[in-house]
């Protein structure tokens, strides 16, 4: 299996939730020896580096024995990347944008300037949308995670809200990639899912990840099930 010939693991975080999204899910990871956690430019003041060149240094750097663990807006760079066909290492991409819903990202895009508070909440809420139970634990679990670290300048979250909001797939992936593994929630609210179903038909490795939401990682277990099975 995967885990068992990895040698290292690269995790890289999406656009408002920083790389402390992965503090709770590095223990599932421990039988690898070495773990890199990357953070986007938004994130990591001290770098000049873009978030392209960041995820392109990544891929370029990674070989066969490695894995990367892309979330989100990283994930959707990562499609994006012209290093992506000549990565040696396993891609794991777990909801990246293939293009955002126009009520979510496009919504954000336009006012999260005139009232941040506000529409960081609606967008946090979007991120754990599911069934009405556990939409209100999850919500205060992610609103409280958020608040308890560190918050880029909202130029800067604006600034990546317009490069995601351009991502369309539609024309980058048409042939499969061996080493490249999607993963995507059954649940979510805040991506637009057609081009997975695209991918799926064109027999991409897809994978669904039933009964969750667009931010999976409060049960983890299920999402570990599917990393720890691909072969």
């Amino acid at each position: 299996m995967l885990i068992d010939r990895a040698q290292e693991i690269t995790f890289i975080h999406g656009w408002l939730f920083g790389p402390y999204i992965w503090n709770d899910v590095r223990k599932y990871f421990d039988q690898i020896k070495k773990h890199n956690v990357i953070s986007l430019s938004s994130f990591d003041l001290e770098s000049s580096s873009s978030n392209k060149e960041k995820i392109d240094a990544s891929l370029k750097a990674c070989k066969d024995n490695q894995i990367i663990l892309g979330y989100s807006y990283s994930a959707s760079l990562i499609l994006y990347s012209n290093n992506l066909d000549t990565c040696k290492g396993t891609i794991i991409l777990i909801n990246p944008f293939f293009q955002p819903k126009n009520n979510s990202i496009n919504f954000l895009n336009k006012n999260i300037k005139a009232d941040f508070n506000k529409n960081i909440r609606r967008f946090i809420y979007n991120c754990v949308k599911m069934r009405e139970i556990k939409n209100k634990r999850n919500y205060q679990r992610l609103l409280e995670l958020f608040m308890n670290n560190y918050i880029p300048p909202i130029e800067l979250l604006s600034s990546d809200l317009q490069d995601l909001n351009k991502i369309n797939q539609s024309d980058k992936l048409i042939m499969p990639i061996k080493n490249l593994h999607i993963i995507q929630s059954s649940s979510d609210e805040v991506n637009d899912t057609s081009m997975f179903k695209l991918f799926e038909n064109i027999k991409f490795n897809t994978y669904q990840l039933l009964d969750s939401p667009h931010f999976p990682f409060f049960e983890f277990d299920q999402l570990y099930e599917i990393i720890e099975n691909i072969k």
